[in-house]
């Protein structure tokens, strides 16, 4: 069997990895197809550029998994500010957690914490031992797992003990960011040993990337099921 997996709105690929180790560990085959309105160049698995509504609209009985990291400027603590004066960003949450209950497939929809999506699943990088926190939220349609335990987090962002990745890599006005204690040769460096990440080559990919570590270990999970 060949576990057929769509990642909508996918960057650089850091949920689309995820996936794939979990099913090379798992001993199993996997092809994955990303999807993002932007141009991807250093997406490692089959890319498409496109409107995620529309791909997935055409695609419903296409593949075996659906994944969705929709844009979550509009729920972010870091474009408060700009909402706040009136910018309006995209919110496509409610149309794709629509066309996945349509799906009838294990589904899953990634946001920010603020974001309007259940919190099936929260998972934290110092869970992985990586060197960002980075919380994010998983909703779950058509299967289910536990939630994990989150460890107590020992050493702050403010610190250095973790880094905090958003936005582009200069190290930064706020007096909140330090410079981390791992720092490496450049902030892409940096940020990509504290991702657990080691294809991406701009600060950019990585200010939006999931580590791979989370859906590694929720691909772990589903795929078990099938």
């Amino acid at each position: 069997m060949v576990i057929k997996l769509l990642d909508l709105c996918c960057k650089a690929g850091g949920c689309s990895v995820g996936y794939y180790r979990a099913a090379k560990a798992l001993g199993l085959d996997i092809e994955i197809v990303g999807i993002d309105k932007d141009y991807q160049p250093n997406y490692p698995f089959t890319f498409i550029q496109s409107d995620a509504i529309y791909y997935l609209a055409e695609n419903l009985n296409t593949f075996d998994i659906y994944h969705a990291s929709p844009p979550c400027q509009k729920y972010t603590q870091g474009t408060a500010p700009h909402r706040a004066k009136g910018k309006v960003y995209a919110d496509i949450i409610n149309p794709i957690r629509e066309l996945f209950n349509k799906t009838e497939k294990p589904c899953i929809i990634e946001n920010v914490p603020t974001a309007p999506i259940r919190p099936d699943v929260v998972l934290t990088g110092n869970m992985f031992g990586l060197k960002v926190l980075r919380k994010r939220h998983f909703e779950l349609i058509s299967w289910f797992m536990l939630n994990p335990y989150i460890p107590q987090k020992i050493g702050s962002v403010k610190d250095g003990d973790f880094a905090c990745i958003f936005g582009k890599g200069a190290y930064r006005k706020s007096q909140g960011d330090a410079m981390p204690k791992f720092k490496q040769s450049s902030v892409v460096e940096t940020w990509s040993f504290a991702m657990g990440i080691d294809w991406m080559k701009k600060d950019t990919e990585l200010a939006e990337a999931i580590p791979p570590a989370y859906t590694e270990y929720i691909g772990k999970q589903l795929f078990k099921t099938l």
